[in-house]
C-alpha cells in the first residue's frame, strides 16, 4: 500500500486522504464524507485557478471562513441584529441563553426587581413612580372605628351572593306547574331569577306560585296567567300579563304537549289529530309570539321541548316522534335565522324521563327525572346551546339510531 504524501507535498499527485465529516477548507466543496475513508485530492487545472473556481476561489474562501466561525461558536453579524447593543461584526450564538460558566452567569433576579431598559422601545417604566404602594403597604385607608359584628347570612342570602355577577333572568314558563316544567321553575326560582307560570289549570297555577314565592330567597312573589296550547288565541294575552308584571321577559320556556303511545293513537284518530296540533302546529304559534316579543326587546333566550323520538323514524312512535321532527326543525331554522339578532333558541331532545306523562310505561335503564333534566336545562340556557339530551346517554344512544341502516331499522322494535 503506497504510504500518503506529506502535507504541501500532494500536487498533481492523488494519494488516500482520511477525512473527518468537518468540511475542509482545502478540500474541493462537493466532497463531504459522513465517515473515515480515502478521498483522492487534486489541484485543479491553472484555468479554473484563476478564473476563481477552484479550491482557491471567493465562494470556497468564504464558506471556509464561515466554518472557522462556526467552529469557535460565532456567527455573522445580520439584519435582525440591529435591536441588540452595539458589538462588532460578529455575535455569539445563543446570546439570550444563560452561560454555561457560573462565573459569567448574572444573579438570580425577581422579575419586577429587574430594572427595565428606558433606551430600548417597548420598554419603558409600566407605572409611574409612587402609583402603586410599597410592599406591605395598604391599596387604600382601613375602615376605622368600631366595625359590626353579625351572624353568618342565612342560605337565601347566599344563594343571592353567589349569583351576584350573573344577571337576573325573567322566565315565561308554559307548563310550569307539573313535571319537568315544574323542577325548572323551582330551580330559576331558588336561584333568584324572576318566573312567570302558563298553565290551563287554575289551582296548580295557585299552589304553585306560592310555592315558588316560598322558594324564592327574596320571596318574591310569583304572577300566573291562563294559557292552553288548544287555545291559540290566548297566546298574545297571556304573554302580554306575563310582560306586565315581570316588567318585560328575556326567557321563553315551553315544556307543555301531549303524549300518547302509538296504539292509542291508531285506534282513535280524532286524538291523533289534537296531538299532531298542539305538538306541532299550536307551539309553533306560540313561539312565533314569543320571538317577536324578544326580538323588540334586543334578543333574549327561547327553550322549547323537543325529543329524541323526531330523531329517527320509529315504529313504537311513528305518530308523535313525526310532531317532534317538525317541531326540532323549525327551532333549527329559528336558530339559525336570528341568532345575528340575539335571539338563543334551545331545543331540548329529553329521552325516557319519569313523569307522570310516561306512567304506566316500562323505563329503559337509563332513564332519567325531572330534577336532573331541569338541572341540565338551565345550564345549557346559561351557555347558550342550541341542542341538548338529556340525559346525556341518550346522545350516544341516538347518534347509533340515526346510522342505522334501513334494513335493520325495519327488523327492531326501537
Amino acid at each position: 500500500m503506497e504510504a500518503p504524501a506529506p502535507p504541501g507535498d500532494h500536487a498533481g499527485r492523488a494519494g488516500p486522504l482520511l477525512l473527518s465529516p468537518r468540511r475542509h477548507p482545502r478540500v474541493e466543496p462537493g466532497l463531504r464524507s459522513e465517515g473515515l475513508h480515502p478521498v483522492s485530492v487534486r489541484d485543479p487545472p491553472a484555468g479554473r485557478r484563476a478564473r476563481g473556481a477552484g479550491v482557491h476561489g471567493p465562494a470556497h474562501e468564504a464558506r471556509g471562513r464561515l466554518a472557522a466561525l462556526r467552529d469557535q461558536g460565532l456567527r455573522p453579524r445580520g439584519p435582525r441584529d440591529a435591536l441588540l447593543p452595539a458589538g462588532g461584526d460578529l455575535h455569539r450564538g445563543g446570546h439570550g441563553r444563560v452561560p454555561a460558566d457560573p462565573e459569567h452567569r448574572r444573579p438570580a433576579q425577581r422579575v419586577r426587581d429587574r430594572r427595565r431598559g428606558e433606551d430600548l422601545p417597548h420598554q419603558g417604566p409600566l407605572h409611574p413612580t409612587g402609583a402603586l404602594p410599597r410592599d406591605g403597604a395598604p391599596a387604600g385607608a382601613l375602615p376605622r372605628g368600631e366595625r359590626e359584628i353579625r351572624s353568618a347570612p342565612e342560605a337565601a342570602e347566599r344563594a343571592v351572593g353567589a349569583a351576584a355577577g350573573r344577571r337576573g333572568v325573567k322566565a315565561v314558563i308554559l307548563g310550569g306547574t307539573t313535571g319537568i316544567g315544574r323542577a325548572i321553575a323551582r330551580r330559576l326560582a331558588e336561584r333568584g331569577d324572576s318566573v312567570f307560570l302558563l298553565a290551563r289549570e287554575v289551582d296548580d297555577l295557585t299552589r304553585s306560585a306560592e310555592d315558588l314565592t316560598a322558594r324564592h330567597p327574596k320571596r318574591e312573589p310569583v304572577g300566573h296567567a291562563l294559557c292552553d296550547l288548544e287555545r291559540p288565541e290566548g297566546f298574545a294575552a297571556a304573554l302580554d300579563a306575563a310582560d306586565a308584571a315581570l316588567g318585560g321577559f328575556d326567557a321563553v320556556i315551553v315544556t307543555a304537549g301531549l303524549f300518547a303511545t302509538q296504539d292509542a293513537l291508531e285506534a282513535d284518530i280524532e286524538f291523533t289529530r289534537r296531538l299532531v296540533t298542539v305538538n306541532y302546529a299550536n307551539t309553533v304559534v306560540f313561539c312565533e309570539h314569543a320571538r317577536k316579543r324578544l326580538l323588540t326587546r334586543g334578543g333574549g333566550r327561547l327553550a322549547v321541548f323537543s325529543s329524541v323520538a323526531g330523531d329517527r323514524g320509529r315504529k313504537p312512535v311513528a305518530i308523535y316522534g313525526s310532531s317532534k321532527a317538525g317541531l326540532s326543525v323549525y327551532l333549527e331554522a329559528l336558530d339559525h335565522k336570528f341568532h345575528a339578532q340575539g335571539l338563543s333558541v334551545l331545543c331540548v331532545k329529553p329521552g325516557f324521563v319519569k313523569t307522570g306523562m310516561t306512567a304506566g310505561l316500562k323505563p329503559p335503564p337509563f332513564a332519567g327525572d325531572p330534577e336532573q333534566v331541569a338541572r341540565d336545562v338551565v345550564r345549557a340556557m346559561d351557555r347558550r346551546r342550541p341542542m341538548l339530551y338529556t340525559p346525556g346517554m341518550w346522545a350516544l344512544v341516538m347518534l347509533v339510531i340515526r346510522w342505522l341502516p334501513r334494513f335493520v331499522m325495519r327488523k327492531i322494535n326501537f
